[in-house]
């Protein structure tokens, strides 16, 4: 947020030798935009399992995400917790869980605003809200824990905020609270966690990121069943085996062959080498 603070200061410092009343208002946006822009110091939860809130804002959607389904190509069952940001809480995006980054992706799309999304109790919309997932830009961050369980977080674009900033690479490995990055200004934050975790959440509940728990990791090592593989995979497995079985079948007979051929020539010769002179 340093670039747009820059931005404001220069702006307010020249309008100042203009007017200086507009100047005075542009200061207090400068100073509404350092609260909100800000990297808070926050006390992180404890715990190995824990999966903490990785931005500010008020729950507005718990839902069960069945694998392959949805938006997510998920290949685990998934409890989605979606979090909205208001243009009063700390924009900053933190880590939250301690694993490494394996993806990174940015999906370019609209900007279209959420039906009565700052109405957590209101279930009008929340159908709706799943064609805005699909047309919005997004931009999705896999981490991975220590024993395997993946956690899925989702920078969605609103009407508001249009620039979904994350400038981390894969393999990075982050300390729950890290700073991530952001979606500037008031986005929507889904977590995608196993559907096998603990989460005593609520909708409307307020969430502090780094402090609030979402739900704790299950004990297991592995976050899902593996996929099965597809057909085609099945077919390029069966015609590598054929093909080295027939491979195997053909070896020995060339061989066999060559060493009937090795014989005739060697009888050849003795039976020139044994003839009197």
């Amino acid at each position: 947020g340093w670039p747009v603070l820059a931005v404001a200061g220069l702006v307010t410092i020249l309008v100042s030798f203009v007017t200086l009343p507009f100047a005075c208002f542009l200061l207090g946006v400068m100073m509404w935009l350092a609260h909100i822009l800000r990297a808070p110091n926050r006390l992180p939860s404890s715990g190995e399992n824990v999966v903490v809130a990785p931005v500010d804002g008020r729950v507005v959607q718990i839902k069960v995400c069945l694998a392959e389904t949805g938006v997510m190509p998920l290949s685990y069952d998934a409890l989605r917790i979606t979090i909205r940001t208001k243009l009063t809480d700390t924009q900053m995006q933190i880590s939250p869980i301690t694993g490494h980054l394996i993806d990174n992706c940015l999906f370019p799309g609209l900007f279209a605003p959420w039906p009565d999304i700052d109405n957590a109790n209101n279930n009008r919309h929340q159908d709706s809200w799943e064609d805005v997932r699909r047309l919005n830009e997004r931009r999705e961050i896999i981490l991975r824990h220590a024993k395997g369980h993946e956690v899925v977080m989702v920078q969605l674009a609103t009407k508001t905020a249009r620039q979904l900033i994350c400038r981390l690479s894969e393999g990075k490995h982050l300390v729950v609270a890290d700073p991530i990055g952001m979606a500037r200004l008031a986005g929507v934050t889904d977590i995608y966690v196993p559907a096998l975790s603990n989460s005593d959440i609520a909708i409307g509940q307020h969430v502090v990121a780094a402090e609030t728990i979402l739900a704790r990791l299950p004990s297991s090592e592995r976050h899902g069943p593996r996929a099965s593989p597809t057909s085609s995979e099945r077919s390029l497995v069966e015609q590598m085996l054929l093909a080295m079985l027939s491979a195997a079948t053909s070896t020995p007979s060339s061989w066999a062959s060559r060493r009937r051929g090795r014989r005739s020539v060697t009888g050849t010769s003795s039976k020139l080498d044994s003839r009197p002179s």
